[in-house]
């Protein structure tokens, strides 16, 4: 009862949603863990929503896709075929999403990883969970580069983008924004984080993220 009572408090999902409803709400829901960061070239309302709907539209069927190329490949070639095929979707939502804003490949990974992430929480046993990259914001450029004793998840690793093009510790003045990444910037963010959980004892980074997450929002308080 109250993991439904979340779900609709936090998503307006339902018992009667069907799968394209999360899929939606989840893609609109993730939307807003980013738009403060945008530049538009527009003020107008109505531009900003339908552009909004085109590529929550466009989510709802890549997820599918993701599934469906996934699934359809061996073990060893799963990571790598989910990796290209985020990597189109975040550089169809930058083409489109720049005809009214100033949008980057950092805005773009927030956005399609928010929606998978919701999607996990909801849906829990999805075939892209060992797969999934983990969304990146501050707190997590934290957790994955600060050798802090007091954060326990830390993973000390020196791959945070810096504002003078280089890779080091998180520091909130010299690192680089995450909504400033480019590709190159973010896959290898994403690489490094990847081969260190590989090494833990978690199943994947989406399950350390998590955890890693919360501990830093609950530090900065």
């Amino acid at each position: 009862m109250v993991l439904e009572f979340l779900k609709y408090a936090y998503f307006n999902i339902t018992k009667g949603d069907r799968m394209e409803d999360i899929l939606s709400k989840c893609a609109n829901k993730a939307y807003m863990d980013l738009c403060r960061t945008i530049r538009f070239k527009t003020d107008d309302s109505s531009i900003k929503a339908k552009y909004k709907a085109t590529i929550c539209d466009m989510l709802m069927q890549k997820y599918d896709v993701l599934c469906n190329a996934v699934s359809a490949c061996s073990d060893e070639e799963k990571q790598n075929i989910f990796d290209k095929e985020h990597n189109h979707i975040c550089e169809e939502i930058v083409k489109r999403y720049s005809e009214i804003s100033e949008f980057t490949y950092g805005q773009a990974q927030k956005w399609l990883n928010m929606m998978l992430k919701y999607v996990l929480l909801i849906e829990e046993d999805s075939v892209l969970k060992s797969y999934l990259h983990i969304p990146v914001d501050s707190y997590i450029m934290q957790a994955v580069g600060s050798d802090n004793p007091k954060l326990k998840y830390c993973l000390k690793l020196e791959c945070v983008p810096k504002k003078d093009g280089t890779l080091g510790k998180y520091s909130e003045s010299s690192s680089k924004p995450c909504s400033k990444w480019n590709y190159e910037e973010y896959i290898a963010f994403q690489s490094a984080v990847r081969t260190a959980i590989s090494e833990s004892n978690y199943h994947s980074p989406i399950e350390w993220e998590n955890e890693a997450w919360i501990e830093v929002a609950e530090y900065r308080k």
